[in-house]
């Protein structure tokens, strides 16, 4: 018979769990984006929690899923302690229970010998965080203009190398020196381009407090040195900032209306000012798709499309943009409007090589996605596992570990899913 546990008895469970683990309540509500404040009242049996928070909590701490919710997981009965209506459809439940399940990435804070290089993004990130928030270290070399665009062109390979621990490892520092020359008198380019690096960082540990904060350092650096093309990759970010808060409309419009703004900037070269406006568009479109506005996203695809054939080279000095980067956007617009198959069908006309290889696992994670959605759980784990090869850090990232648990709790048995949930972090053992 199920056990329907009160929110008092949960907050006790949680509460002794915590203390076992000799963790503040500041720390465990940091790991799972809440105030100390609120985790004394989730402790106290005061506030209801969604079914996500719960696991993630449950994640956190150790504790079998089970044993905060009076019954097996799945095929759980309703949970009166947490806001979800005993009578809604096993499906929706479900999709929660997939995206909140032990792979949203609190697992990291403790150290998991199964996830020990997620551990070491969190730990890493934590230092750029303190660095953006508490100042930044002493600069430990000399600040010149040819010092910082050396830092920049390592901190972008990094990135596109799939390095991300390494990269918010070495930002602070990167960011110091760029500083430094900032006061020397040096132009804030560099320093534009490097807050912006550490947003696309801030995404990837999806930290959508330290995406704003270094957004908004970005659109700072580029506006006080008149920087156009830096000021556009800076809203490209607060654009992100945007969709990931849910405010589709608005991260559309700075998205576009930085793309329209840079055509008028004639200090850009024509070819570097439309790969600029092109990856605007395209951050546009994929942002409408979030949004299920289907014929704007289109509509900005196309306009994308039009401008990769005036782009530069599609590896440029400020990113990487041109026609195959118009048809991955495709591919996460398709997936992303519910269309797996046409998202498949647009992921087979790419051609991966020269990509760099932070991108082509991301058109990965569209197919896995898209394969997922589709219903076809083996094609998903194999699109992953050609994820895990090409950047292994990818696949520990809390979105990625969410869609792995995901696997594990659908019907059926996937050969080897178990392994890669287990390697990568998305099942405790």
């Amino acid at each position: 018979m199920d056990v329907i546990r009160s929110a008092q008895e949960i907050g006790a469970e949680l509460r002794g769990a915590r203390c076992r683990a000799q963790l503040t309540q500041t720390q465990v509500g940091k790991a799972v984006g809440y105030s100390a404040s609120a985790i004394s009242r989730i402790e106290a049996g005061r506030m209801r929690l969604e079914y996500d928070r719960l696991l993630a909590l449950a994640a956190l701490l150790g504790i079998p899923p089970d044993t905060l919710i009076g019954t097996p997981v799945p095929g759980r009965g309703p949970v009166d302690t947490v806001e979800r209506p005993a009578d809604e459809e096993d499906a929706v439940r479900r999709r929660n229970l997939f995206t909140g399940s032990l792979a949203i990435g609190a697992t990291a804070a403790l150290g998991s010998s199964q996830t020990s290089v997620a551990a070491g993004l969190v730990a890493s990130r934590a230092g750029l965080e303190d660095a953006l928030l508490s100042g930044l270290p002493q600069c430990e070399s000399a600040p010149t203009a040819v010092a910082v665009q050396g830092a920049v062109t390592r901190a972008r390979a990094a990135l596109e190398a799939g390095a991300y621990q390494e990269l918010s490892a070495a930002l602070p520092k990167q960011l110091a020196l760029a500083t430094a020359a900032v006061r020397e008198g040096h132009a804030t380019e560099g320093l534009s381009a490097l807050y912006a690096i550490a947003a696309r960082v801030a995404i990837k540990a999806g930290d959508d407090h330290l995406l704003i904060v270094a957004a908004d350092r970005a659109v700072q650096a580029a506006r006080d040195g008149g920087h156009a093309r830096a000021l556009a990759e800076a809203h490209r970010m607060v654009s992100s900032g945007y969709r990931r808060a849910g405010r589709y409309d608005r991260a559309a419009q700075v998205a576009v209306r930085a793309s329209d703004e840079l055509a008028s900037a004639r200090d850009v070269p024509a070819r570097a000012r439309a790969s600029a406006q092109g990856q605007l568009l395209a951050t546009a479109a994929y942002t409408a798709a979030k949004g299920a506005d289907r014929s704007s996203a289109m509509e900005l695809l196309a306009r994308a499309g039009a401008v990769a054939g005036r782009s530069a080279d599609e590896q440029t000095a400020g990113g990487w943009f041109g026609p195959r980067q118009v048809i991955l956007h495709e591919v996460s617009v398709h997936q992303v409007l519910s269309a797996p198959d046409k998202a498949v069908a647009a992921a087979r006309r790419v051609d991966p090589r020269g990509l760099p290889l932070e991108r082509v696992a991301r058109l990965g994670l569209d197919v896995a996605r898209a394969y997922n959605d589709w219903g076809r759980p083996e094609e998903c784990l194999r699109a992953l596992l050609s994820v895990e090869r090409v950047v292994p850090q990818e696949v520990r990232r809390p979105g990625t570990r969410a869609l792995t648990a995901g696997l594990l709790f659908g019907p059926g048995h996937v050969p080897g899913l178990r392994e890669f949930a287990t390697r990568t972090g998305a099942l405790l053992v």
